[in-house]
């Protein structure tokens, strides 16, 4: 039986007091996966997992990590207790180097344990190391996605929350942060992503949720979600295509 690394039971949360944005959402993650999560605007997609990360209040319901209760657990505990996460906006430090934002991602750990683990991402995300000195405000999209996804891992999470990592990015770009992704799961790192290009998510997700008004529409695994003519009819037909 597979292993729930994250799970969420029913859960009623929203930004507003009276103002539900999810209604009853339930999610299971099980350890070394890559799970997917789309659907229209507005759906409570982000929601759901800033849900998950403390940084959206949960009115009922129950977040649990590997069994452990965590729902509205404060996100800096989250953080040692093995979650990380990358918002879609404003997740990098632009005045900072690359390597200053790498070493800002694990602040609370030795000198030694920091450069053992900005070497461990520069070896999974080349291009850092090459630019280790330059200032982060100066990279691309996708080159700030690499970097906020490479200081989100200095912690070395269990658990790793991407919300919507290739909005904005050319399709180029958009196929590298797919590939980046795949490759920190395949470092054993289980990961939930948002995702607004359905088909592109649903093609890496080893399992996908359908969210529509706050509430799970349609689950399964990446390939049937992608064939199934009801999720194609209603969702992926409007959706972002690559």
């Amino acid at each position: 039986m597979a292993e729930h690394v994250l799970t969420a039971d029913d859960i009623v949360a929203g930004y507003l007091p009276g103002v539900d944005i999810l209604t009853g959402c339930k999610f299971e993650l099980n350890n070394g996966e890559l799970v997917g999560i789309i659907g229209p605007n507005g759906a409570g997609k982000s929601t759901l997992l800033k849900s998950m990360f403390g940084l959206v209040p949960v009115r009922s319901g129950a977040v649990r990590l590997r069994g452990d209760d965590i729902t509205n657990m404060a996100a800096h505990e989250l953080v040692r207790k093995g979650v990380g996460f990358v918002p879609q906006t404003e997740n990098v430090f632009p005045s900072l180097t690359i390597m200053e934002n790498l070493e800002m991602g694990a602040y609370q750990l030795s000198k030694s344990e920091i450069s053992d683990r900005v070497d461990r991402m520069t070896a999974l995300f080349p291009r850092l190391g090459e630019r280790a000195k330059q200032r982060a405000g100066l990279l691309s999209g996708g080159e700030r996605q690499m970097l906020a996804m490479g200081r989100a891992l200095m912690m070395e999470p269990a658990v790793l929350l991407l919300d919507e990592p290739s909005a904005g990015l050319s399709p180029a770009y958009q196929g590298e942060v797919f590939e980046n992704v795949k490759a920190i799961n395949a470092t054993g790192v289980s990961i939930v992503m948002v995702e607004q290009n359905a088909h592109r998510c649903l093609r890496i997700s080893d399992r996908a949720y359908v969210l529509d008004n706050g509430k799970n529409a349609y689950e399964g695994t990446g390939e049937q979600l992608l064939t199934d003519p009801k999720v194609i009819d209603l969702y992926l037909g409007t959706l972002a295509q690559g």
